[in-house]
């Protein structure tokens, strides 16, 4: 039984089962909310762990489809069940929101369902990838996208905030092609669901700007102001509640964030004082806690935080740039809004 005709929805494994906890709970509290909120778990991850204060809360599975499949090592299989939602999970609403878990909600979501679709049955922001170049294991990009069978002059979509029509998502037969489409590839897919989604559901997706889906190459460019990002998607190998060195690319105030959020949840202890508050102990305790938790070496980290230290003139210029031209496709902004995007972001 549902409560509104609209969803938003959450899908964790044990990984970020905290992080997507608390930006349950801050959805939940959004005044005057006219959505539910649903936090889909792994199967035997809800024991002991109350649902976030005004959520249902769900053990699911993945189909038989999607289990046992290949993917990168910093990726889990869990990534597949927002796939799965429309379908079997939540069929019974007019449309879905599906955040991913390493976000953090910032702003009101429930204008976001009035959005006009103009007919499509999925709405997407652009993956931040494409400023990128070379990194975040982009390399060969373009032959990659080729063999997917991908327009390259097309966007290519982030699948870390979807905003689903149920009723043509299930017109379109989306559920049955993408899990074939992911068969035929045996699993072996870069972005895995992200992936599939560009190329089953190719010309047939309405754009989202970045304020619905703001990733991390995007924090600490100056464009938040113009923006006014509502989520914010933690899009990257460093995290702000786990990574001492997300403060040197920017800054501690979403660790100081994340520590207020994890305060009135059920993992008070998880975040490390060192990434709120500076001192020599506690930042050698929460570089020790981060190296035990994350899947890549320190070397790796070394490079990636030089990597984009040296990237970000670059990066702001060429986002500001690609952000402008992409305004009037956003199908959430009107075209008053979309021209002063143009003006604040476009070069002098």
């Amino acid at each position: 039984m549902t409560a509104h005709e609209n969803a938003v929805v959450f899908a964790t494994d044990a990984t970020y089962l905290p992080i997507a906890w608390t930006a349950a709970k801050t959805a939940a509290a959004q005044p005057g909310r006219n959505f539910d909120v649903l936090l889909l778990v792994a199967a035997g991850l809800g024991r002991g762990v109350p649902p976030p204060p005004g959520c249902v809360m769900r053990e699911v599975e993945l189909p038989e489809s999607l289990r046992g499949l290949p993917g990168p090592k910093h990726m889990s299989l869990f990534t597949y069940a927002r796939l799965a939602v429309a379908e079997l999970w939540a069929p019974g609403y007019r449309r879905l929101l599906y955040i991913d878990s390493d976000t953090r909600i910032a702003g009101p979501l429930a204008p976001l369902f009035r959005v006009d679709l103009r007919g499509a049955a999925i709405a997407m922001a652009e993956d931040c990838g494409r400023y990128l170049g070379d990194n975040a294991g982009r390399h060969d990009w373009d032959n990659y996208r080729a063999s997917l069978g991908l327009d390259l002059a097309a966007t290519y979509h982030n699948a870390g905030v979807l905003l689903i029509d149920t009723a043509r998502w299930r017109e379109a037969q989306y559920w049955r092609r993408l899990q074939e489409f992911i068969a035929a590839r045996e699993g072996r897919l870069m972005f895995m669901d992200q992936d599939a989604l560009n190329a089953v559901c190719a010309g047939a997706i309405a754009e989202l700007s970045p304020r619905w889906n703001f990733q991390t190459h995007y924090f600490a460019l100056g464009l938040e102001q113009t923006m006014r990002p509502a989520i914010l998607h933690y899009a990257n190998v460093l995290k702000p509640w786990r990574d001492p060195e997300w403060a040197a690319l920017y800054g501690r105030s979403d660790a100081q964030a994340f520590a207020a959020l994890l305060a009135e949840s059920p993992w008070l202890g998880l975040m490390q004082a060192g990434l709120t508050r500076p001192g020599r102990w506690r930042s050698w305790a929460a570089r020790r806690a981060a190296k035990r938790a994350r899947h890549v070496t320190d070397a790796e980290i070394r490079r990636h935080v030089a990597n984009f230290t040296a990237m970000a003139p670059r990066l702001r210029r060429d986002v500001a740039a690609g952000l402008a031209a992409a305004a009037p496709r956003c199908a959430d902004l009107s075209p008053d809004e979309a021209a002063s995007w143009q003006a604040a972001l476009s070069p002098a």
